[in-house]
């Protein structure tokens, strides 16, 4: 190898790395209806809220079936993998709601998406000489939001692509990263309705 060519390989290598995390930067499904303008907190959170909302309004919360509505978006996930997934984020936004923020007579309907899941390939993750490129690592993406009942006006609305992390059991597991992705996932969006 030349010295040209071990000069230009890190660059090649850094472009495809730059490139590989682009290929999944958030984008909406349309899970979130079109007319919500989300901001971006980084290129893999975005995220609104209604000044309109005031929690002390809404005494009761509903948390509808969660919904994987991407056909083909979740790589070779079995059904049962995915019911998993729906019945995980289900449990972590009950765990987040289950004291209605409010003693008002509204009620707040959670709407939620899994988006997207790449699926870890375990047998990558075992070595760590196999971890650098990350070559094994998934990711998961969903799309959460609250209206005032179940047709009403949108009040706050959240969507993430989660990564796979390094120093963690989960990229042991195909669903890995949706599963533990889930329970940032509703502790953020609880965190976005405010107090």
């Amino acid at each position: 190898m030349t010295i040209r060519a071990i000069l230009i390989f890190p660059a090649v290598a850094s472009s495809l790395l730059v490139l590989a995390a682009c290929e999944k930067a958030i984008q909406s499904t349309g899970f979130i209806p079109t007319t919500v303008k989300m901001k971006s907190q980084d290129e893999l959170t975005h995220s609104w809220r209604s000044p309109r909302l005031n929690l002390a309004d809404y005494g009761n919360v509903t948390i509808l079936p969660i919904e994987t509505p991407e056909p083909g978006a979740y790589g070779n996930l079995t059904a049962e993998q995915l019911e998993n997934c729906r019945r995980v984020l289900k449990e972590r936004l009950t765990d987040a709601l289950s004291k209605a923020p409010g003693t008002g007579d509204r009620t707040l309907v959670i709407h939620a998406a899994i988006t997207a899941i790449k699926p870890n390939q375990p047998l990558r993750n075992i070595a760590p000489q196999t971890q650098i490129l990350k070559r094994g690592y998934g990711y998961a993406a969903c799309e959460i939001y609250a209206s005032d009942g179940e047709l009403g006006p949108v009040l706050a609305a959240f969507m993430q692509t989660s990564d796979t992390t390094r120093l963690s059991t989960e990229k042991l597991s195909e669903t890995g990263t949706a599963e533990r992705a889930a329970g940032d996932w509703a502790a953020a969006f609880r965190k976005l309705l405010g107090d």
